[in-house]
């Protein structure tokens, strides 16, 4: 995963009385409301309260130290009955789901044969953690080196060690709760905000163009994303989700990782992330979907690395796709292990291999749009992405500056098969998000570029419910920046989700005609009848002598044979700053030949 630094105990009461005393001393500290840049403290601490906690927190550190942890195992079946109907297993909205998208209901939805579970505890040495149906298997806590015994049963096909966890942990059943708040105002309206009402979000939500998906309606509004992460501490307390609470925008899902419902106790990682789309704090900071529900799953040991936290990433998928998630947001990634015999080499990231790449792709295949980020290791040795980056039906996402420039540490790719990753790309080099003490902070990774890009991909759900997650997809590549020449770096460009708004409008109403879909000082994007031939010049007027018009071109080119999309860059060549130019293209299509012009076209570069 993308490593955060948390506290972890084998002992929650220990825990919890830690950060009672925590929360003692964060209640002396304020954030700097005036200065945004960076969570800063306005009082003097108590010190009282930072000697309790932090002698409280000795005590569990010692104690820790002396934890029983047990052996997990991934117990896979080789049968599955389909007993019952669907409509016991999954929720409303999961049916109405594979409705919408002519998904038919197969033996991934039904659960693992309970027989076969109750045959395997009768060992009172091994331990239930979850069953995982979509893999038709089980995970199994036991206090043992191995569980070879069980290749004995017939209906057991493989036992596999996939790491450590806590012992003795009481299993509870998820319960998604909403927490609830009353708001004297609770207004969390897009379509008329201002610049300064996105506070230091607005760059990176203009970038992918989510600002005017904002302006016509589209916000996130009626659509369900499910973020997987290593925690969400005080994500119920600080601005930028209140106002959810007062809406029912805001579900715990499930701490899969812990085995039971204290999903916001943990890591600060995914309180960040989630803000990068969820947030609405009118003035500071407007997510990139603050009108989407947000359900928590918490997946993730900030301690240790195995593949059992793939298995709680997959346990996680299952629930969300039972509960009716539209969009899964993941900012995790798997390669290495702390047992390096578990570990993946660069041929495994095949999108097939890994345990977490299978749920991936099953949840596409529900009709669930899932991002993953790319990872943050392409600037050290291992410099590719992790899975399920490495998915092809998925989008993966990579890192840029707001000037679309990468950022060093984004994972490279391709897959091992040669399957174009990351996707797209956006802003995760000095990215604002959202702190636990509730003011907002820059910070660097994948881990939010994937949050700001789904959020906008989000909006673009809500704008044509009707397209499939393989047709957002498609849509969402071919509309980015570079999506004539994609490469392993930053996949076929940065996200222009205002862009592919448009051209999907134009295929939805059927119109032949060639439209400018964007022009700025990068490039003109022009929706065309494919298979049309295209010519275009780039000029301005000169005065000969003060008298006469001189049309002086500065560039012209040619596309024989184009795609729906044809795309004019402007940064090959100089111009100057204090001329205005003229963009006409000439163009002829099956179904006619047309002219378009853009005026005052402004292509400053110096």
């Amino acid at each position: 995963m993308i490593k955060t630094l948390s506290l972890q105990t084998s002992n929650k009461k220990y825990m919890q009385i830690a950060l009672v005393l925590l929360n003692e001393y964060l209640q002396t500290m304020k954030p700097n409301q005036e200065n945004t840049k960076m969570v800063q403290n306005t009082l003097k601490p108590s010190i009282k309260a930072i000697g309790r906690a932090f002698i409280f927190i000795l005590i569990f550190c010692f104690y820790g130290s002396y934890a029983q942890n047990t052996n997990v195992f991934y117990v896979k079946f080789n049968q599955k009955d389909s007993i019952g109907s669907p409509e016991q297993w999954l929720g409303k909205k999961a049916i109405e789901r594979r409705t919408k998208y002519n998904i038919p209901t197969n033996k991934d939805d039904f659960p693992v044969n309970r027989n076969y579970i109750n045959e395997i505890l009768k060992d009172t040495l091994l331990h239930l953690r979850y069953t995982l149906k979509w893999h038709n298997a089980a995970v199994i806590s036991a206090d043992k080196e191995n569980l070879d015994e069980l290749l004995e049963l017939p209906f057991v096909d493989m036992v596999k060690y996939v790491g450590i966890g806590e012992k003795d942990l009481d299993v509870e059943q998820p319960n998604f709760s909403k927490p609830r708040l009353k708001l004297k105002e609770s207004d969390m309206s897009t379509t008329q905000l201002t610049i300064e009402d996105y506070g230091v979000s607005y760059h990176q939500n203009n970038q992918i163009g989510v600002v005017e998906l904002h302006q016509n309606g589209f916000s996130g509004k009626g659509i369900e994303i499910a973020i997987f992460d290593a925690g969400f501490r005080n994500i119920d307390k600080i601005p930028a989700f209140l106002k959810h609470q007062s809406n029912g925008l805001l579900t715990y899902g499930y701490d899969v990782a812990g085995l039971d419902n204290n999903v916001i106790s943990s890591d600060n990682h995914g309180t960040a992330c989630a803000s990068c789309f969820g947030a609405y704090d009118k003035g500071k900071y407007i997510g990139s979907a603050p009108n989407a529900g947000v359900t928590l799953f918490r997946t993730e040991y900030g301690s240790s690395e195995y593949p059992l936290e793939e298995l709680n990433w997959c346990k996680a998928a299952e629930l969300a796709d039972s509960m009716g998630i539209d969009l899964i947001s993941s900012s995790l990634g798997y390669n290495m292990f702390d047992d390096k015999r578990l570990s993946y080499t660069h041929k495994d990231l095949d999108g097939k291999t890994s345990y977490v790449s299978k749920a991936a792709r099953i949840a596409v295949e529900k009709g669930i749009v899932v991002l993953n980020s790319a990872g943050n290791q392409g600037d050290n040795k291992w410099r590719k992405i992790g899975t399920p980056a490495d998915v092809a039906s998925i989008l993966t996402i990579g890192a840029v500056d707001l000037k679309n420039n990468l950022g060093k540490f984004s994972s490279q790719g391709n897959n091992a098969l040669g399957v174009i990753k990351p996707d797209i790309s956006s802003c995760g080099v000095l990215a604002w998000v959202a702190s636990p003490g509730g003011g907002y902070y820059q910070g660097y990774g994948t881990s939010y570029a994937t949050p700001i890009a789904a959020g906008g991909v989000a909006c673009l759900m809500q704008a044509y419910p009707e397209l499939s997650p393989l047709e957002i997809n498609n849509l969402v590549r071919i509309t980015a920046t570079q999506s004539d020449s994609p490469d392993s770096l930053m996949g076929y460009g940065v996200a222009q989700l205002d862009v592919a708004y448009k051209y999907q409008q134009q295929k939805k109403l059927s119109i032949q005609e060639p439209k400018f879909l964007k022009v700025d000082e990068h490039q003109a994007i022009i929706s065309i009848p494919k298979g049309s031939k295209l010519t275009y010049n780039i000029f301005y007027h000169k005065k000969f002598l003060g008298l006469f018009n001189i049309k002086k071109t500065v560039k012209s080119g040619n596309f024989d044979e184009t795609p729906d999309i044809a795309r004019i860059n402007f940064t090959n060549f100089k111009i100057k700053c204090s001329k205005k130019y003229t963009l006409k293209v000439d163009l002829k299509s099956p179904v006619g030949k047309y002219t378009l012009k853009y005026n005052d076209l402004s292509l400053c570069n110096d």
